[in-house]
Formats: C-alpha cells, structure tokens, sequence
C-alpha cells in the first residue's frame, strides 16, 4: 500500500510539474466550473481535475470532510445529463490533502452541463455550438449529417452518367463489380429508404445531382494584389469534376519551364507540385462544411497561393494534427469522404494535407503555412519570389561557367594558364608584369595573349594604356 502510495505521489508531482492541458486542470476548491470541465472531458477523451491546486501548479491543500465527496458525487449527477460518474480519490501530498476527479470519455456524446455542452480544446473549455453538438452527437452514431435523406429532393434528380462515371472509378480501383446504378447507390448508403419511398442523401446530391448547387460554389480567381483582381469564376459542379476544374484554372496561371536533360523528350516543371495542388483542393472539397452556405476561396498570386475553405478544425484535433497526419479525424463529410477513397482519389482520411506538405517541401519551396480564418482554415502555397529565383539562376549561371572555363583551363599550355591566373588577380597588369612574374619574355607573353583571344578566352577593352583585360567565360 505504501508503494502505490510512493508511485502515485510521483505521478501526481510529474503530472503538476507539466501544468494545465487539454486532459489536465487544476482547481483550489469543488465547484460549479469542476463540473463543466468534467463535462468538457468526457465530450473529448476524458482527463483529470485535481483539487487543492492552483493554476501556477503550486500545492495548497484543501479541506474535506467525510461528506464532501458523497456531496460533490450527487451534484456532479444533477446537473449533468446523461448523468456523469466520476473517479474521486484522496491523497495527500507535500502534506496537504488533495483530490482527484477522473472523468473517462463519455460513450454516448455529447453530454451537458445545465443544458450547456462543453468540448475541452488546448487548455480550455469551449462551448459548442448547435451545429457542433448535432456533429458530436453523429459521430457518436459513426454517422454524418451526409448520410440523411433530402425529402425534398427525388432520385430522379439524380445524373446517371455522372453516377456511372463514378461507380465505374470504384470498380476499377477496388477491382469489383457493384450491379447496376441504383444497387450502386444502395450499397453506399447514397439512398434511403423511408416509408417506401426512396430519398437521395445529401452526398448523393453532391456528388451527382443533374442541377449544379449552390453548395458546392468554389469562387477561384487571379489576384495581381489584394486588391486587383485579373480574372476570376465560380466553379459550380458535382465534386469530383470540381477537383480537376480548380486544378485546371490554377494550371492555366502559374508558370511552367521546360527542363532539357539530354534525353529525347524535355521534362516540365510547374511553380508548384501539382499533385500537392491536387491533395489541397481534394482536402478543402472532401472536408468542406457544405451546411453553411459559404463558397470556398482559392486565390492564385504569382508568388502564392491561398486555399480557403469555410468549415472549422474538428474539435478532436490541433493544428499540429493536421500539419503531421498523426492522429485519426473523423471526416466531416463521411459518405462523400468514402466515395473518394474508394474511387482512389485519397488514400486515407486525414494524411492529405501531410503528404501536400512534404511534396512542397521536397519539391524546394517553403512549408505551407495553415490557420484558423474567419469560420474556416486556409493553406497558404508560397513560391520562390522572383528575386531568390534570380539569385539562384545566377548561382546556377556562375557555376557552369566556372566548370566551363576549368575545362578550357585544362586544355592551355602552363605559360598561358600563368597568364589567366595573373589576370584574374589584376585585370589592368601590363604585359611587362606578366613577363616578370611568369618569366618569360614579352614576345612569348603577346604570342600566349593572341592564341588566348584565338579561344575566345582572353579580350581586351579599352586601349593598351588605360584599358583592362576581361576573361571571357
């Protein structure tokens, strides 16, 4: 018994040591704000209050009777809903009591605090929104709000090209059959039947409606400024022809060289790695809150790109989430997200915007920059300005004609080599300086000079007094 005692006392002062966090608080007593951060907890992956503990970590104790505990258990109970058992354990510490509310995640989420529901982001509770507590509450059900049927819509409204297109995108990737259009469209959950009527889903309507929607505006322009705009439009399509329409704009105005490496056909390079470009937009239409109303933004700078897209950062992840791919995320869109896996379109959901960053950066441009912006998120593509690209083409430039010029070197006599050497040290030295610091005579020293010239190495400018020599690479 002593032993955990010892083990739990060094978690405790491991656990204060690294202050307040997203599965971490700390109060100095029991009250009202404990039970809305228990709440927060159990909305998010649960955690730890300690009691007796102020927010600079420093130990103060707390008072408990024996009817404390059995008090703050009941009213934790009456004013959360579903109602919230809480872990309380005692412990004294530096010789101060403490307590310890541990809260696991909550299986049927969201729960409330006083008809009020809470989500634990970073270091702090957050209130959620309806729309988050609707999202919560989905998740919990492995649903989203793409799987529900339009009534207001029919299957008739629905394009039977656009979906054979796509059925047969998923039969080629997975190499399976899936029957005709309509066992297609059942089998993914993209009908539903309610009352012996057939419904189409709201990813069935993104993905393959005869009208285009509104929901699915993308206003993509080129920007010389902020403020001069050169040209812009309004995608409106079903989202998987979005992805290559945007990717074509984008294609239309960044820059393209052409690389000769001596094979037969020249090699291209975009401003950009397109198939990063590619992963970006796929992300912003996949993940998009198309319950807002919002058209995404994507505006194309000569020097940058900026996706926009209207929908928040899930409340389970971090920006630094996003950034790595490390951590699973729940798609917003879930029914659309898994027709474009199975079409092969992404690989998995949450590792596009990972694998967009390290193309970028293999690709020699700066990391992408990504934040919270007005309801939504951009990513932020920079490219190399115009005055590093000419630096580095004129480092490029310098040393080819150092290689260059190394060869042509090696091909002169030790005389005529003496003579490079001397100019590059001192363009304006005479010929009689040359005679003496490379020994010969100046008859030799004009005879080396003229076969120099004859090379196209070695030229004069200028007259003879008053002019300078100039290596001519």
């Amino acid at each position: 018994m002593k032993k955990i005692d010892e083990e739990l006392k060094k978690e405790l002062l491991f656990l204060i040591s690294q202050g307040e966090g997203y599965n971490i608080e700390f109060k100095e007593s029991f009250c009202d704000e404990v039970i809305e951060t228990l709440v927060a907890f159990a909305n998010r992956k649960g955690g730890k209050i300690i009691l007796g503990v102020n927010n600079k970590g420093k130990i103060i104790g707390i008072k408990i009777s024996r009817e404390s505990v059995q008090k703050w258990l009941n009213e934790i109970k009456n004013k959360t809903y579903p109602r919230l058992n809480v872990e309380i354990e005692i412990s004294n510490l530096n010789n101060r009591k403490i307590a310890i509310l541990e809260i696991m995640e909550f299986p049927l989420k969201p729960v409330s605090f006083k008809n009020r529901y809470f989500i634990r982001k970073n270091n702090s509770n957050h209130i959620l929104s309806l729309q988050e507590v609707a999202d919560i509450y989905l998740k919990t059900k492995n649903s989203s709000w793409d799987f529900y049927p339009d009534k207001d819509s029919k299957l008739n409204d629905l394009d039977q090209e656009k979906i054979f297109k796509i059925k047969n995108l998923i039969e080629e990737n997975l190499e399976t059959k899936l029957g005709d259009n309509l066992s297609f469209l059942r089998k993914y959950s993209l009908i539903v039947e309610e009352k012996g009527k057939e419904y189409p889903t709201f990813a069935s309507l993104l993905l393959f409606s005869k009208n285009p929607l509104r929901q699915t505006d993308i206003q993509i322009g080129l920007f010389q400024t902020d403020t001069i705009i050169k040209k812009s439009k309004v995608i409106r399509n079903d989202l998987v022809t979005e992805v290559e329409e945007v990717l074509d704009f984008i294609k239309s105005y960044i820059l393209k060289e052409y690389i000769f490496t001596g094979n037969p056909r020249r090699e291209e390079r975009w401003q950009y790695p397109i198939e990063a470009l590619r992963e970006i937009i796929i992300n912003a239409v996949v993940h998009r809150d198309y319950r807002e109303g919002t058209h995404s933004q994507f505006k194309i700078y000569p020097d940058k790109i900026i996706f926009w897209n209207v929908g928040e950062i899930p409340q389970e992840l971090t920006m630094e989430d996003i950034k790595r791919g490390n951590k699973k995320s729940f798609p917003r869109n879930k029914s659309v997200a898994e027709i474009f896996r199975d079409c092969g379109l992404i690989e998995r959901y949450g590792s596009g915007v990972k694998r967009a960053i390290d193309q970028i950066k293999e690709y020699g441009l700066p990391e992408p920059e990504i934040n919270e912006n007005s309801s939504g998120f951009d990513v932020i593509v920079h490219s190399v300005l115009e005055k590093d690209l000419e630096k580095d083409l004129e480092k490029d430039l310098e040393k080819d004609l150092e290689k260059d010029l190394e060869k042509d070197l090696e091909k002169l006599s030790t005389s005529q080599k003496k003579i490079i050497e001397q100019i590059r040290k001192n363009p304006l030295i005479t010929q009689r300086k040359l005679s003496e610091k490379i020994g010969i005579n100046e008859k030799n020293i004009r005879n080396n000079i003229e076969k120099l010239k004859q090379k196209n190495l070695l030229k004069r400018i200028g007259p003879d007094k008053g002019g300078y020599w100039e290596i001519s690479n």
